[in-house]
């Protein structure tokens, strides 16, 4: 019995049944342990992706924000948009590492590490 692939298709002129493009074997993965250890690395990144441009995105904030407040004048109302963008700076930072440390804490109540999911694919695995 030959092995599945996963989302294996005929591609008829264009190879045969290779799978449909890199995911045909998941980038070469032969055996659930590979596949898992792909998954997470692709989480992992967007993740690590995710934060990056967050911590850009909250420093540029407050870039903003206190120039506005610096530039003000004394006119109150451009320094309440300026505290505002302050604020939700850093009130977006705030958000993300509570988010962070309140699916880390799910996890450990569960006794799954959600943030390393390749033990938890291969438990679920064949």
């Amino acid at each position: 019995m030959e092995k599945q692939l996963l989302a294996q298709i005929n591609l008829g002129q264009l190879g045969g049944e290779d799978g449909f493009g890199p995911w045909g074997w998941l980038g070469g993965a032969e055996d659930i342990g590979t596949a898992a250890g792909i998954f997470t690395q692709i989480i992992s990144n967007i993740i690590g992706i995710m934060t990056v441009v967050a911590g850009i995105w909250f420093f540029f904030m407050l870039i903003i924000g206190a120039y506005g407040y610096l530039t003000a004048g004394g006119d109150s109302k451009k320094i309440e948009e300026a505290t505002k963008k302050i604020t939700g700076a850093l009130t977006g930072l705030i958000v993300i590492v509570l988010a962070y440390a309140l699916v880390s804490l799910i996890g450990s109540l569960l006794g799954i590490d959600i943030l390393n999911p390749q033990d938890v694919i291969e438990l679920l695995g064949p």
